[in-house]
């Protein structure tokens, strides 16, 4: 690692996001509602006391011994039930016996609740009504926490009351690093808004107690996180303390992975610790022991050439890998790259199948919906491909990746929670089926999304772009990441400098710059060219895009501003999709109909199926308000609309010459469509399509149905 590259998680507080804008209006919803809901539920669920602790009832329900995740067939079944509820459908668990076997989960949503109250606390401009309600609940967690944790620095819930016999005895299933480093965050986080070091000294003696415990020595644990997290974490704490050993550790945890060992009877560690444990039953995640694709420990990260498995374990891995730089970055952007060429979903969701949350090992297998054959789309799967391609364009910028992380942002991102603030989607998939609706849910035993999702908006401002200062030079670098209406104060020797940004994206194409340095300084600014934008005008003189950036170079103090147009356009997947589908987007917004705006269509074909657009469908652009948030809606014109014409022939017919395989019939009405990540707000059916399946117009002509 050259040099340390400011993570947003701590530049955030450099830049104050205008409040009437649009992310303003959302940031202010997440401050207000978001935080207050899954406060709440964290209280009502009861994980918010538990570090009290005590003993609960529901502990007790299938209870692990010595971490060791054998069962009964009937058990194993009874699991196997539980967590696909929690897979399919809304993707919430109603078995609360899951509990005890996920309580290690609750940590993650504890981290993620001070760490995303954190960033909007430091948030000065912000108005935040239930500020002394958020300071108080944080104060009390961490009194909590210093109270639990053991004279070793050891601190986890389930392996101090619950199993104490398991600890560090199941680091593939159990979490114990996850958590930890869940933690590190929501304290690196206390520490920056607060200035107070106790919660971090908290979290540095706990990592004390790992690095005591595991690393490459003799009698160490050559082992690393079952769902990595913690190497990002302890990159981040690095960046604050200086000390090598958390790099070293780090790099241990990323570069372990995978490896067999001689000391390990050849295996790799997790199947080695679990022959150790006499514990050879597998989740069904896994097709057999030796099988560690799911957690991205099957081989080496440097021998690992497409990402497999849970994807946000693989994208929380390659975040930590791009972070640490070198040949680990490089690994992160081959990984990444699979990902977004041959695993992403048009919305930027990730993890198309349902039964392990993750990636299918075939590449452009991506079903819309249950129907179709799966659809997850974690939104957390989604915030982690935000978080590798931040780290990715730290090192150098990237229009692919910047438009990948805008097209995350905005759809599947953003779409994971209502715009009341009040009820979360844990999958998101493009299209509903059979009795399924798109509704959110109001929270889940396994709660990562909600609290993930509000951390994302509440350091947004660290998203937004990068500064670098060359003194030598008296030059400010300002890479820009996203449009954003924002300003942002750098600090400069013997003075500061000051970059105002002012944009009407995502529905207009226009954003304007104003730079202020002192005397002697210039500014060479980034700006992102998106694959979208048509009739790119910039101002000021800049070179030709490279690489998705226009690069302008500015005195100490002008203005400058960049328009572009975002004509509607219909996007068709790869070939190897085996979909002939087209999807309505607009600039980086996707586009979706709901049963809400389309109810005759809708009812006569539940889901949209067998609704079809031509490639030539035209839509008009018209202002719609959707909770409070004003946003672009499209309506298509007439003649664009098509649907498949029913018939009773069976299973098959014979297809002749001149014949069409499917025979298309115009519809006189029309399609209206919002964006992705404002649907299932204003309630209706529930129904919704985003792709839909290309209409063939010539095949309605031969039918005598043509226009």
């Amino acid at each position: 690692m050259a040099r340390v590259r400011p993570h947003p998680q701590r530049t955030h507080i450099e830049t104050t996001i205008a409040p009437d804008s649009f992310w303003g209006k959302l940031r202010q919803l997440y401050a207000n509602e978001v935080l207050r809901t899954q406060l709440e539920q964290m209280r009502r669920q009861g994980s918010y006391e538990a570090f009290d602790l005590k003993w609960r009832e529901v502990y007790g329900v299938r209870k692990l011994e010595g971490a060791r995740t054998r069962v009964s067939a009937r058990l194993m079944e009874f699991l196997r039930r539980c967590f696909g509820n929690r897979m399919s459908g809304n993707g919430k668990s109603s078995n609360r016996s899951c509990i005890s076997l996920r309580a290690h989960a609750d940590t993650s949503t504890r981290r993620n609740r001070i760490e995303a109250a954190s960033y909007f606390l430091s948030d000065d401009t912000a108005s935040i009504p239930h500020r002394k309600e958020y300071e108080t609940a944080i104060d009390h967690l961490v009194d909590l926490m210093e109270s639990a944790q053991q004279p070793d620095g050891y601190l986890n819930i389930y392996f101090t009351v619950v199993d104490p016999a398991g600890r560090f005895k199941n680091f593939r299933d159990m979490h114990e690093m996850y958590n930890a480093g869940h933690l590190l965050e929501g304290a690196l986080a206390h520490h920056q808004y607060t200035g107070s070091r106790r919660f971090l000294d908290i979290m540095i003696k706990y990592i004390d107690c790992l690095m005591k415990h595991i690393g490459p020595n003799p009698g160490q644990m050559h082992a690393y996180p079952g769902h990595p997290e913690l190497e990002l974490a302890v990159v981040r704490l690095y960046a604050v303390t200086r000390d090598p050993r958390h790099k070293d550790f780090a790099e241990w945890l990323v570069g372990a992975r995978g490896v067999k060992r001689e000391d390990q009877e050849g295996d790799h560690y997790f199947v080695y610790e679990a022959k150790v444990r006499d514990d050879p039953w597998v989740y069904h995640t896994m097709d057999s022991l030796e099988d560690q694709s799911y957690n991205q420990s099957h081989l080496p990260l440097h021998e690992q050439q497409t990402i497999l498995g849970h994807s946000v374990r693989a994208l929380y891995l390659t975040t930590a890998a791009a972070d640490l730089g070198g040949a680990y970055l490089d690994d992160a952007k081959r990984l990444f790259a699979d990902a977004v060429d041959n695993k992403m979903y048009v919305t930027g969701g990730l993890g198309s199948e349902p039964r392990f949350e993750g990636f299918s090992p075939i590449p452009h297998h991506l079903p819309q919906s249950t129907g179709e054959g799966g659809c997850y789309a974690e939104t957390c799967a989604s915030i982690a491909a935000m978080m590798t391609g931040e780290r990715i364009l730290s090192h150098s910028v990237d229009g692919k990746v910047r438009d990948t992380v805008e097209r995350c942002l905005l759809n599947a991102v953003l779409g994971g929670g209502s715009l009341d603030g009040r009820a979360f989607s844990y999958a998101n998939k493009l299209a509903t089926w059979g009795d399924e609706t798109a509704i959110r849910q109001d929270w889940f035993e396994v709660c990562c999304c909600p609290p993930n999702l509000s951390r994302t908006l509440g350091m947004l401002g660290g998203y937004t772009w990068r500064v670098d200062v060359d003194e030598a030079e008296k030059t400010i670098h300002l890479d820009v990441y996203l449009f954003i209406s924002a300003t942002r104060t750098i600090d400069l020797p013997g003075g500061t400098a000051r970059v105002c940004m002012r944009s009407e994206m995502p529905w207009t194409g226009v954003t304007e710059w104003q730079l202020e340095a002192p005397q002697g300084w210039q500014w060479k600014v980034q700006v992102p060219v998106p694959e979208y934008a048509e009739d790119v005008k910039i101002s000021a003189e800049s070179s030709p895009p490279d690489n998705g950036y226009a690069s302008i170079l500015s005195p100490s103090t002008s203005t400058f501003n960049m328009t572009f147009s975002m004509p509607v356009r219909l996007l068709s997947p790869h070939p190897d999709t085996r979909q002939d589908t087209l999807t309505v987007t607009r600039g980086p917004i996707v586009y979706v109909a709901e049963g809400i705006d389309n109810a005759p269509l809708d009812t006569k074909y539940p889901h949209f199926e067998h609704v079809g657009v031509v490639e030539g469908a035209r839509f008009d652009d018209h202002e719609v308000e959707i909770a409070g948030i004003r946003m672009v809606g499209l309506k298509m014109r007439t003649g664009g609309l098509y649907a498949l014409e029913a018939s009773n022939r069976g299973a098959y017919r014979v297809v002749s010459e001149g014949e069409p395989a499917r025979r298309w019939k115009p519809l006189d009405g029309t399609l209206t469509l919002v964006p992705w990540f404002a649907r299932a707000n204003r309630g209706g059916s529930g129904r919704v399509r985003t792709s839909f399946a290309r209409a063939d117009r010539a095949a309605a002509s031969v039918n005598g149905l043509g226009e």
